[in-house]
């Protein structure tokens, strides 16, 4: 089978890195090569690293000064020898079966370009609904199918989790290393570009949800971050597909008209906003929810954000004939 790079980048990532390195170490796939990228630490955590590669040829120790996760996987990214690469977190742990499980799918799946799992989440964050909520979200994401249409509410899979093919790096380029989340922005890119992918049904990855965790913490994944990021992307997608079909913007709050105003930006006419209440929008048209054009003759994209109504909203659309990804898309 074919050997895996392995990249981990970590920035003072406490005790979390042995248990993590460990885990990766143990694969019960052993064709592999762990690059750990020590991204300007400051604990112990190079001495942690350092301990491993010592006593396995399989781990190399990388530096990148520069400060910023996608810094060090693009630096982890040039040095890898395998045909595929692996992310890993220094905060979570790779089941053991992990890789050999997605090697294997991937060898008997050569349209499949990114593979995901499914991940067990552990927290030590008392208010944590909202993290868990978004987990069950990303695990019930399978199919290329829906990972397709499910790219515009939020990442459809866990970083960590993911295994892909080499060449997808040198025929799309690598991370983006702007103020935005380098995940998501990578899958909106290689999905623009046709790439598939999906996610196996097994939890293979225990994803350690802490409050110092980057996704919490760090402003690249702020709401608005990926707004603006999203918003470059379904732009460019709504640009190619919509065959002169009016826009109609699901949601009339301030918080939907400011993120049709990303859409306006991207070159996005919009003719109109729809809500389950009348409220006009100044200088638009508003077509009460009962009242939408049927299958093929407008385009919705939903921007409602309360957890939960996007489903609501997408099983409404699909009562009245229209498809999603194909007459209507959640963005939120």
């Amino acid at each position: 089978m074919a050997c895996v790079s392995v990249l981990l980048p970590f920035h003072n990532a406490g005790q979390g890195l042995d248990e993590a390195i460990a885990s990766i170490a143990w694969q019960t796939h052993s064709d592999l090569e762990l690059l750990l990228i020590d991204n300007g630490s400051t604990d112990g955590g190079p001495s942690i690293a350092m301990s491993w590669v010592e006593r396995d040829a399989r781990i190399r120790l990388l530096q990148e000064p520069r400060i910023g996760i996608a810094h060090a996987l693009n630096t982890g990214l040039a040095h890898t020898q395998g045909s595929y690469i692996a992310r890993m977190d220094a905060d979570d742990v790779s089941h053991p079966e992990r890789l050999a499980k997605q090697v294997g799918y991937l060898e008997a799946h050569p349209e499949i370009g990114v593979l995901g799992t499914r991940t067990t989440f552990a927290t030590t964050v008392e208010k944590s609904s909202g993290m868990r909520w978004f987990v069950d979200w990303q695990n019930a994401i399978l199919t290329p199918h829906y990972h397709d249409v499910k790219r515009f509410v939020d990442a459809p899979l866990a970083h960590p989790t993911v295994l892909f093919r080499r060449e997808l790096v040198e025929r799309h380029g690598g991370y983006d290393t702007g103020p935005l989340p380098e995940d998501h922005e990578l899958w909106l890119r290689w999905m623009d570009a046709g790439v598939r992918f999906a996610k196996l049904p097994e939890e293979l990855l225990t994803w350690n949800d802490h409050a110092g965790r980057l996704s919490r913490t760090h402003p690249n994944y702020s709401v608005d971050a990926f707004f603006t990021t999203k918003a470059k992307w379904l732009a460019r997608w709504m640009h190619r597909t919509l065959n002169g079909r009016p826009v109609i913007i699901a949601g009339t709050s301030g918080l939907c008209r400011a993120r049709a105003a990303m859409l306006e930006a991207e070159g996005i006419h919009i003719m109109g906003f729809t809500d389950v209440r009348p409220r006009e929008v100044p200088g638009y048209a508003f077509i009460p929810h009962h009242a939408l054009p049927p299958a093929g003759e407008a385009f919705i994209v939903s921007f409602i954000s309360q957890r939960g109504t996007g489903d609501r909203i997408a099983a409404f659309l699909i009562s009245r004939g229209l498809e999603e990804g194909v007459d209507f898309i959640l963005a939120a």
